[in-house]
């Protein structure tokens, strides 16, 4: 009997060994194996053999899982016979692609990229074989641009709106500071507006990461001007007061110009076909006081009249100062427009036409209904900038007229268009799981599905 019991006991044991052993074999099995889906340069498929290959530009892979950056960066190489490339990396797709961006390369040079063979991946995934791939460049010597991702000084141009009356702006390229450069490879630019914090350093960064995780930032340019206080404005810069949103005038002596006409002279710059022969679309992208600027200067401005061959789009990312063409407000109790009879001054400039900004003089509100019909404008809404409290104006009734919060007052004002004007050109875009974020909104997938259109 108790031979017999101690053969169950060794059996047993033997079988919770094998078990464990099993298990874990299993755990290590586990760890799935990295795979690189694609890789391109400038947008051509990389191969041994490409040649013809442009000394500044962009090297995309993507792969099967999310990325460790940091063990990206050090399994990372780009070199040739003369030793490591000048690049910078980052990720995109939610981890799983590699942006390269490089510049500065030898001239008539092969060049080899290669990722090691290490647990790259965030869960500790690893290639196989690592990855290797080849390509020269160009042998022709051109003036090249790089561009400024830092949200520094080094990007900090200016532009003169009028004699003595300048304003700064952040931009990824010395489109002023450089008057000599043809700016052949930019073919749109984003123009992006800051809130009332007036931080356009932050919404330049915003941007530029947007724009950099699509690879764009060789053929896009990105300004984000600054409209300052009085406090913060050396001599010679325009300024404002909170009303810069609404395309109020300067409260400088002698220089009372518009932040609508800030715009409009840098549209004027832009436009300008020596310097900028390929440039076919201008963007504006403004998020809350920023959003609110770009509503209004979207049906307001004399621009997109005047420059008919480019493409203009205005997108206006979770605002609560919206702009109807009459006194309709949406009950959204009773899911009904109807007119108001207890708020004096609703339909006061900015919610309305009424003692509208200097800027505005000659245009009738019909003009601006038209204008406020065609103009291709993308309400992008967070689903969950709900809150009530903090900056949401629930005071004034001409505000509260608009909605009970910044995601309904985005779609009341699209219902009220597609309710009294179906043939308009706006579209409402809702991003999931995101509030009042300004860097949340602009690095969604949603808006980089708007920079991706054709």
């Amino acid at each position: 009997m108790m031979k017999r019991m101690k053969y169950s006991i060794q059996i047993l044991t033997a079988l919770v060994l094998t078990l464990f052993l099993s298990s874990c074999s299993n755990d290590d099995d586990s760890i799935d194996t990295l795979n690189v889906f694609s890789a391109t340069v400038n947008g051509s498929n990389l191969s041994d053999g490409l040649s013809n290959v442009a000394l500044t530009g962009t090297i995309e892979i993507a792969f099967s899982h999310t990325l460790d950056s940091e063990a990206f960066e050090e399994a990372l190489s780009l070199s040739d016979g003369q030793g490591e490339a000048n690049y910078t990396s980052s990720l995109g797709n939610a981890g799983s692609k590699a942006v390269i961006s490089y510049s500065g390369l030898n001239p008539g040079s092969t060049y080899t990229i290669t990722v090691g063979q290490i647990a790259l991946g965030e869960n500790g995934e690893s290639l196989d074989t690592g990855f290797s791939g080849s390509f020269s460049t160009t042998s022709e010597v051109e003036e090249t641009k790089v561009p400024c991702t830092s949200a520094t000084a080094d990007c900090m141009e200016k532009i003169e709106v009028a004699e003595g009356a300048a304003v700064e702006f952040y931009s990824s390229y010395d489109i002023v500071s450089d008057q000599e450069f043809t700016w052949e490879e930019i073919e749109e630019v984003v123009i992006v507006i800051h809130g009332q914090n007036r931080d356009a350093d932050e919404y330049f960064r915003y941007m530029t990461n947007a724009v950099g995780e699509l690879g764009k930032l060789n053929n896009t340019l990105i300004i984000s001007p600054e409209f300052k206080e009085e406090v913060n404005a050396a001599d010679g810069e325009l300024f404002w007061d909170n009303n810069w949103r609404e395309g109020a005038n300067s409260g400088n002596s002698g220089n009372a110009i518009s932040s609508f006409s800030v715009l409009d002279e840098m549209v004027d710059y832009l436009t300008n076909t020596e310097k900028f022969p390929n440039l076919k679309e201008i963007k504006f992208a403004g998020h809350s006081s920023g959003a609110a600027m770009v509503q209004h200067y979207a049906f307001a401005n004399t621009s997109e009249a005047a420059y008919p061959d480019y493409e203009f789009q205005y997108v206006v990312a979770n605002n609560q100062y919206f702009y109807y063409p009459d006194g309709r407000r949406y009950n959204e109790s009773s899911s009904e427009f109807y007119t108001p009879t207890d708020c004096t001054g609703y339909d006061f400039w900015p919610y309305g036409y009424e003692t509208a900004p200097a800027y505005l003089d000659g245009m009738t509100q019909e003009d601006l209904l038209q204008q406020q019909i065609t103009r291709n404008t993308i309400y992008l809404l967070g689903s969950d900038d709900t809150n009530t409290e903090g900056t949401l104006n629930t005071t004034d009734c001409a505000a509260i007229l608009l909605g009970s919060n910044r995601l309904e007052r985005g779609r009341n004002i699209f219902t009220f268009f597609e309710t009294f004007y179906a043939e308009n050109n706006q579209e409402k875009i809702e991003v999931p799981n995101v509030g009042h974020d300004a860097d949340a909104m602009f690095n969604s997938d949603e808006f980089k599905s708007i920079l991706s259109r054709d």
